[in-house]
């Protein structure tokens, strides 16, 4: 447990920390900083289960103690991103009538205010119960956190023709079962090196995003995958890739991500790209079998007609809320990122939803092939083999390293 104290009165805290140590807290355990910017630094590199902050502290060591950077802090640990967010705040005054309508505040934001006294432990035995309550819950998640579901959970954007090639694939599927009142899954698995994979397998309600980040979470939050992918269909970028070709997206991030502004006479968007990366192991194991012509060769030549080999192409792929058929939408968005080998609609939801989802986090990653390249030429002649291709590289990677990813 690690706990920051923000107060320029670090002598008060003796008594305190001797405490801490009855209930198993060393003191190393304990970091002081005098002034608001010392917190803020603290904040930046580390992660605190427990602030302690003063309600009256000053901005820098060398200035006045003043509540406004108290309450400065306070609002930027709630509404901003650029620190690490305690795991709990606890404010601390010395006079909660000096305070004034600065303790009001503080109760709303912070778990709860106490009254520093020197005559009395009071103070003490409240802030020590506060500890002994955020120790109890660490034990309650290490002993109750559950542990990983099915291996790997398939999600797609639609039924067909994306779901179905991969239901094509020898994984053993099962007949259709509900997860819940509105999601129904196909379970499935495989042998490798003497080890069973277990699969689950469904589609997002509708196209998009927000579905998909939605169905994402329902089935991290059921099924504790240990990895969760995504197959299925793209647009790809001309000269960089062909159809057929299965894009692993590194990085995935919503290309309408930003904020408009306005001055008198015009108005011009302002990119802000929350960029989302595959699982790193998963990446380097892709990377292996992007050479593997023999390999690629074979599923396209078990393809009726296959229009071209495929190739493995790893690369920034963009997602947004809305199906391109305007080849110049691209070019707008290559600004964004120079090395754009791709653009859909679904990857960044469930990339987000895997990033942010409760421990056991699943490994997520996506593997989509180019069917188009969402221009004026767009059609559907090529959505098959595409959603083919995505199916069967998947099928690759998991014969060949399943085993090794799920380690």
């Amino acid at each position: 447990m690690k706990i920051l104290i923000a107060d320029d009165q670090a002598s008060r805290y003796k008594r305190f920390i001797d405490a801490l140590a009855g209930i198993g807290v060393e003191c190393d355990s304990v970091n002081i900083e005098s002034s608001a910017k010392g917190a803020r630094d603290r904040l930046q590199e580390t992660y605190y289960d427990l602030l302690i902050l003063d309600i009256l502290l000053p901005l820098r060591p060398e200035s006045e103690p003043e509540i406004q950077s108290s309450l400065d802090l306070l609002f930027e640990l709630h509404e901003g991103n650029e620190y690490h967010k305690p795991g709990r705040i606890l404010g601390i005054t010395a006079d909660k009538e000096i305070a004034g309508d600065a303790t009001t505040h503080f109760e709303k934001q912070t778990w709860t205010v106490v009254e520093f006294s020197e005559s009395s432990d009071e103070w003490i035995n409240r802030t020590i119960n506060c500890v002994s309550y955020i120790l109890n819950e660490e034990k309650k998640i290490t002993t109750e956190q559950p542990s990983y579901g099915v291996d790997l959970a398939i999600i797609c954007a639609l039924e067909k023709p994306e779901l179905e090639e991969v239901l094509k694939l020898p994984w053993n599927w099962s007949s259709p079962r509900p997860l819940d009142d509105i999601t129904f899954v196909r379970d499935g698995y495989f042998e490798v090196d003497q080890r069973k994979i277990t699969i689950c397998a469904t589609f997002a309600p509708r196209m998009g995003m927000i579905s998909t980040a939605l169905q994402s979470a329902t089935l991290i939050s059921q099924l504790r995958p240990r990895l969760i992918a995504m197959c299925g269909i793209c647009a790809g970028v001309k000269g960089k890739v062909n159809y057929g070709d299965v894009l692993l997206a590194d990085p995935a991030w919503d290309f309408q991500s930003g904020k408009r502004n306005r001055d008198k006479e015009n108005s011009q968007f302002s990119i802000a790209p929350d960029q989302l990366h595959p699982s790193e192991k998963v990446r380097t194991h892709v990377q292996q079998i992007c050479g593997d012509r023999e390999a690629l060769t074979k599923i396209a030549s078990n393809y009726p007609n296959a229009p071209v080999v495929p190739k493995i192409v790893i690369g920034p792929v963009a997602s947004g809320s809305a199906v391109l058929a305007d080849g110049e939408v691209i070019n707008e968005i290559k600004i964004q990122h120079r090395g754009l080998v791709g653009v859909e609609m679904e990857i960044y939801g469930m990339y987000a939803a895997a990033h942010r989802a409760s421990k056991p986090q699943p490994q997520p990653f996506a593997l989509k092939a180019v069917c188009d390249f969402a221009d004026s030429g767009k059609d559907d002649d090529y959505q098959q083999y595409a959603a083919y291709t995505s199916a069967n590289v998947l099928r690759l990677l998991m014969e060949r390293f399943g085993s090794r990813l799920l380690d």
